[in-house]
């Protein structure tokens, strides 16, 4: 049982964070933010562990009422609004062991940030949310376990996970879900773009996504078509993120 947390951000053109690929990261017309900052957790008990601890009162803003007020002050002359908190319950993780990891100080990446420039893109998301009835929940996630997956044989795989909303999540911030929102994120992290690239235009995708299939006999290939009717209300959205400051564990996500 894995849990996620995401916060979404609109940040004004000052700081840098992990931002959406393809926009302008200090652009903030997007309704879902151009920054995610993304955590993975084993279990839900270890995030509300830290929710509770010391270690989140010093990254929100410290234990004093100054170091409090200073934060918030910060946070006015960067985002143009408050951040969107939201949960996930992860499925059919995925991952492999990553040969390094970043090292941090204090629990934290020390990285050199003017202000001016962003930070340089340490990974490459891949995301693809859906838009899925309540009713068609296990259907959607019964469609997806029986999939056959070859992402671990593909070069630059990280991981992945598929993000259920946990609409049942309460705390600061957290607002009832829309209708616009998905209830479903496929979510895949590669090591760079190329990696992602190499994937979308190899074999791997083409079987996972049902477009070819070759003949018992060797022949040409043919499309596939897919099975069952969609379980979504409107089509997959994809989106994509370009990832920096990452942390992880040395057993990876």
């Amino acid at each position: 049982a894995f849990s996620i947390y995401l916060h979404s951000h609109h940040k004004r053109p000052l700081y840098s964070h992990s931002y959406r690929s393809g926009n302008d990261p200090l652009s903030s017309t997007d309704s879902f933010g151009n920054y995610v900052s993304f955590t993975i957790w084993h279990q839900k008990k270890h995030f509300n562990a830290w929710r509770t601890g010391d270690a989140f009162r010093e990254a929100h803003g410290g234990t004093s009422l100054f170091a409090f007020v200073t934060t918030m002050v910060s946070s006015a002359m960067v985002l143009t609004g408050a951040p969107k908190p939201a949960f996930y319950d992860g499925l059919l993780q995925q991952s492999l062991v990553p040969d390094s990891v970043p090292q941090t100080v204090d629990g934290w990446r020390s990285v050199q940030a003017d202000g001016a420039n962003i930070l340089p893109a340490e990974s490459f998301v891949a995301m693809n949310q859906f838009f899925v009835p309540m009713e068609n929940a296990a259907a959607f996630e019964q469609r997806w376990a029986g999939r056959t997956s070859k992402l671990k044989e593909c070069d630059g795989f990280v991981s992945f996970t598929m993000l259920r909303r946990d609409v049942r999540a309460k705390g600061h911030g957290i607002k009832p879900m829309g209708e616009e929102e998905p209830t479903y994120t496929s979510c895949t992290v590669w090591k760079d773009r190329a990696s992602f690239d190499g994937w979308r235009n190899g074999m791997a995708f083409k079987e996972a996504h049902g477009q070819t299939k070759k003949e018992s006999g060797g022949g040409e290939e043919k499309k596939e078509k897919p099975s069952g009717p969609p379980l979504w209300s409107k089509p997959p959205v994809p989106v994509f993120y370009e990832g920096t400051l990452v942390i992880s564990s040395q057993e990876g996500a």
